[in-house]
């Protein structure tokens, strides 16, 4: 059984804590059964929806949602390939202003879980935690609230009555071509393990939330194919993220700019090609920047690349 909440008209306790999702969790830890509270980010994130017609920001080139960026101007900024928009003052769709910018983080959720239920056992399990803490499996079995991101998805849980979903639309803000089918594949992965699903969202008439209740595999994976021809996506053509690091970001925009440009002489019409400019990223104490590219041949492509990729330690091609 799927329960579908719109969070436009319900009332919250806290936010992405509606009454419903409450009233159903108490009613399980009465029946003694585990509650699974499912938001797959751990940090901050923004995103715009329209609360009228439920618009979702999207990227024009890519299909997926865009971010809002706050410095050096406020900007949604895609982060598959870079693209900026300004934020809407109204809905691109229906004019309306009634536009919501949605953010959560998994902390925050635990922190009003235990307010609300200060008696009940409450655990947080995301990748910090499982990797650092090194979660036991009887702090898992004594639960009565798990708290998760995707990686609950590797741990089993007994005695689960109930999954919710805090808030269907933040899943789609990571930058990946199928994370439609992603999320799809959570969703039904969780409806498996027999329990009653919860979905909290401000989009409850999206095509994705009606194909997820009518568990209509066919239309998905049709409507999904039809997606990646029209966007150039696998199987369609040869997706590859070219990615750049160093501890110098001089160094790495130098090495970046000159396989871009490159790419570009090399280039034909049908072949495309995504430059990241200034968003970098900084791991490890290094620098990474990538490239974007959809392209007809892959052996061309390599034939292309390949001085440079097997020359240079600090290029890697990343195949999607």
């Amino acid at each position: 059984m799927i329960t579908t909440i719109d969070l436009n008209y319900s009332n919250n306790i806290f936010p992405l804590l509606s009454e419903n999702i409450i009233e159903a969790v108490k009613n399980n830890i009465s029946e003694w059964k585990k509650v699974l509270l499912f938001l797959n980010r751990r940090w901050e994130a923004h995103s715009i929806v329209c609360k009228n017609c439920s618009y979702q920001v999207k990227c024009d080139f890519c299909d997926i949602w865009m971010t809002i960026h706050k410095y050096p101007k406020p900007l949604l900024i895609c982060h598959h390939c870079n693209a900026e928009k300004n934020i809407p003052m109204e809905c691109p769709k229906c004019s309306s202003t009634n536009l919501i910018n949605i953010w959560t983080w998994v902390q925050k959720i635990e922190e009003n879980l235990k307010k609300t239920f200060n008696d009940t056992i409450i655990t947080r399990l995301d990748s910090d935690k499982i990797h650092k803490e090194w979660i036991l499996i009887d702090e898992i079995r004594n639960s009565q609230i798990i708290i998760a991101t995707e990686s609950i998805n590797t741990i089993s849980i007994d005695n689960l009555g109930l999954v919710c979903f805090l808030l269907l639309e933040l899943e789609f803000l990571i930058p990946e071509y199928n994370i439609e089918e992603q999320v799809y594949d959570n969703i039904t992965y969780n409806m498996k393990r027999g329990s009653e699903i919860m979905i909290q969202t401000y989009i409850p008439d999206s095509n994705f939330i009606k194909l997820i209740q009518e568990w209509n595999f066919k239309d998905f994976v049709t409507q999904s194919m039809n997606e990646r021809k029209e966007f150039n996506y696998p199987p369609y053509k040869e997706l590859v993220y070219i990615w750049v690091r160093s501890k110098s970001k001089e160094k790495m925009k130098d090495m970046i700019i000159k396989l871009y440009n490159k790419l570009e002489i090399n280039n034909i019409s049908s072949n495309t090609i995504f430059y990241d400019k200034e968003l970098f990223m900084k791991r490890n104490n290094e620098f990474h920047q990538k490239i974007v590219v959809k392209w007809d041949n892959l052996k061309e492509f390599l034939s292309c690349v390949k001085y440079e990729v097997f020359r240079n330690k600090e290029i890697n091609l990343e195949w999607k």
